[in-house]
């Protein structure tokens, strides 16, 4: 009974302090709230208006740099494209330059006639460089330096070449020169040309400079030469009349002379044309020869 009496006074005591101080809290508790709120609006104003603030300085900002962008985009292409420009100008003209020499060395190598194959059909049939026409004293040689043909001499004896006359690319005989070749034909060759020949035979003979062969050939196209192919089928008038010429065709000369010998057959010609070319491919190995002149 004491017990629950207590327990009643404590209600009564609850209810009468809850009278008292309950609004006092509920105010306390609704003024905490209400700032709450207000400084909840206030950060959040704050930051709407940083935001904005935020946005526009970040969209000036942008502004100013898409337009720098754009003017450094507008100099980095003009820069660009005068180097794309200038970069191809210079591959251009570099190129325009190595194609100049390389056209330059091919033209060199062009006129370097003493270098030209002798081809498949070596030692058959080969090309041969007419320096000299049927008939004439003139003495014309290749200058390989220039380029072009120069009148070497023109012949001191009353006499004149009795065929076109030159001589075989890469060959080298014992007087520093390449092979030299009498070509037989109806007509004059035009110095200067090269013509596909037939060797037949070559004379043997020696001049101040060393042995200087002499090989007979016939135009290989030549229809009026078709049956020709050996010593034996030039006629005996021919070989004697030859011979006549390179014995007397500097006995007019200073310090020079000639020896004739007799003839070879064909055979022995071929031979002497591999045996030439051999001293050419030898000889240039060891660097440019430098030919002496006829």
């Amino acid at each position: 009974r004491g017990l629950v009496e207590d327990f009643v006074s404590m209600l009564r005591l609850s209810k009468a302090f809850s009278r008292a101080v309950g609004p006092r809290v509920s105010q306390s508790f609704s003024k905490i709230a209400n700032e709450a709120c207000a400084a909840r609006r206030k950060v959040s104003q704050f930051a709407k208006r940083s935001f904005e603030s935020g946005k526009k300085s970040a969209e000036k900002m942008y502004k100013r740099e898409n337009r720098s962008s754009k003017r450094i985009m507008l100099v980095g292409g003009i820069a660009g494209a005068f180097s794309t420009v200038s970069a191809f100008w210079n591959n251009a003209v570099a190129g325009s330059e190595k194609k100049g020499k390389d056209k330059r060395k091919g033209e060199l190598k062009r006129i370097s006639v003493y270098d030209v194959p002798l081809g498949k059909k070596s030692p058959d049939v080969v090309p041969c460089f007419i320096e000299v026409s049927r008939g004439s004293r003139n003495k014309y040689e290749w200058d390989n330096e220039l380029g072009y043909m120069r009148l070497d001499r023109v012949l001191h004896s009353a006499v004149f070449y009795p065929h076109n006359y030159g001589f075989l690319p890469q060959t080298l005989c014992g007087d520093g020169d390449p092979l030299d070749v009498l070509v037989m034909g109806d007509l004059p060759l035009v110095p200067g040309s090269f013509v596909d020949v037939r060797p037949i035979a070559y004379m043997v003979m020696e001049d101040e400079k060393g042995m200087d062969e002499k090989v007979l050939a016939v135009v290989h196209k030549d229809p009026h030469y078709m049956d020709l192919h050996t010593l034996r089928d030039v006629p005996e008038h021919v070989l004697r009349e030859i011979a006549h010429f390179f014995s007397t065709y500097k006995a007019l000369e200073k310090k020079k002379w000639v020896k004739v010998g007799g003839w070879k057959g064909t055979l022995d010609t071929k031979k002497l044309i591999e045996d030439t070319h051999e001293m050419y491919l030898a000889a240039k190995e060891e660097g440019p020869i430098e030919y002496s002149g006829n």
